[in-house]
């Protein structure tokens, strides 16, 4: 051979020093204040960190910070959460992120040699309030798809449709991701947002996609955070971390196709605004669907002009009470009265009656729905405000 290694003394477990400047050739953010005289990464520490995030790298510093005030500790990272930290959204409610970090104690300093995903605080989780807002890898298992009206047995096939036990990543590694909304604990949020992809890119044939999870508490503190983003202050760690996730792949050229459904909406238009305000670069690689918006269409359309982001459609059900309540998109006495007489479904158990569960597909469409689970009497309500709308109505 003719060739030889430029350094033989470097390998994966080799370890350096690094300073505010010099990590920035790794493609790693470090704030001024991390302890650099008291820290020192192998090469395989530093290759897993520069994969991240900038919203990952700064909750992994945070981390790491932790480990230097208590290197002796048994466990210096505790699995735990504290409860008052849910209520105020703007901060992490756990008390440390969802990554592993390796470390050995040495003389001079503490070495972190890797960077792994905590298998305990990853994935479905029985109490919903302990999952933890990240990144999924969602693959496909059935071709059952929402494209027509469908009894409750089809309804059903379609929760196996997806993986229902998906696996952690640390970057969107596919061509479609998605953002589900309130009262979505990981296994429903899996399939119900493959299905909203399905329908928002019906040409497309998605074999895979990444799910960027927003956990849920109860309904309350879901609500809560919803009044954090749609202020105009600093918004939620979701936001943040959503913003972070964005910037990075508009970095790195990906083309990514978004949908957002219900609270992830309002989510989403909250990530575009801090993503404004911290990176600014134009987001022309990736483009947006919208499913019963709880986010003000009007906001959401202007940041995403202002951003370069592309909104290729919008899905709002007349019936829905959420684009139209919660949301300000439609506050007129017709659409009030619409979503009054249908708040019952939207709050129920059958995912295929509720004008807000699965992606609106047109109101004969969803006619057809209610007429298949027995909702005879709302079926005959949404045909009679067909026969109002004019011809070539969008919404029929």
């Amino acid at each position: 051979m003719s060739w030889s290694q430029l350094n033989k003394s470097i390998n994966a477990h080799s370890v350096m020093a690094l300073d505010a400047h010099s990590c920035r050739d790794y493609g790693i953010s470090l704030s001024f204040t991390f302890p650099f005289d008291k820290v020192r990464f192998t090469c395989q520490a530093l290759a897993m960190l520069s994969q991240l995030n900038d919203f990952d790298q700064k909750m992994v510093e945070k981390d790491i910070k932790q480990i230097c005030h208590h290197p002796n500790a048994k466990n210096a990272l505790k699995h735990s959460r504290n409860p008052f930290k849910r209520i105020w959204r703007t901060q992490y409610p756990f008390r440390n992120y969802h990554f592993l970090i390796r470390y050995d104690i040495q003389p001079s300093a503490i070495s972190i040699t890797d960077i792994l995903f905590d298998k305990q605080l990853s994935g479905p989780k029985g109490n919903f309030a302990a999952e933890r807002s990240m990144l999924y890898q969602v693959n496909r298992k059935t071709i059952a798809n929402y494209n027509k009206a469908l009894d409750k047995d089809k309804i059903g096939e379609l929760e196996g449709a997806w993986d229902d036990d998906p696996q952690p990543s640390a970057q969107v590694r596919t061509s479609h991701a998605a953002v589900n909304g309130m009262q979505n604990q990981l296994t429903k949020a899996a399939w119900l947002m493959g299905t909203h992809l399905d329908a928002a890119y019906q040409t497309d044939t998605i074999k895979a996609y990444t799910l960027f999870h927003n956990p849920t508490d109860n309904i309350a503190l879901d609500g809560i955070e919803c009044v954090f983003d749609k202020r105009l202050g600093q918004k939620s760690h979701n936001a943040q971390h959503l913003a972070a996730v964005l910037a990075q792949n508009n970095q790195q050229g990906k083309q990514v196709k978004w949908v957002a459904h219900s609270q992830g909406a309002i989510i989403f238009c909250a990530a575009l605004e801090h993503y404004r305000i911290k990176y600014g670069k134009p987001l022309t690689t990736q483009q947006l669907a919208v499913h019963g918006s709880g986010a003000n269409l009007d906001r959401l359309k202007q940041v995403a002009q202002n951003t370069g982001l592309t909104i290729n459609s919008v899905r709002n059900n007349p019936y829905d009470l959420v684009p139209s309540v919660a949301g300000r998109n439609d506050l007129s006495a017709s659409s009030l009265a619409r979503a009054y007489k249908f708040r019952g479904l939207v709050f129920g158990d059958e995912v295929g009656a509720s004008p807000h569960t699965l992606p609106f597909l047109g109101l004969e469409t969803y006619a057809d729905q209610l007429q298949l689970l027995g909702e005879d009497k709302k079926a005959i309500i949404v045909r009679r405000f067909i026969k109002s709308l004019p011809a070539g109505d969008s919404r029929i």
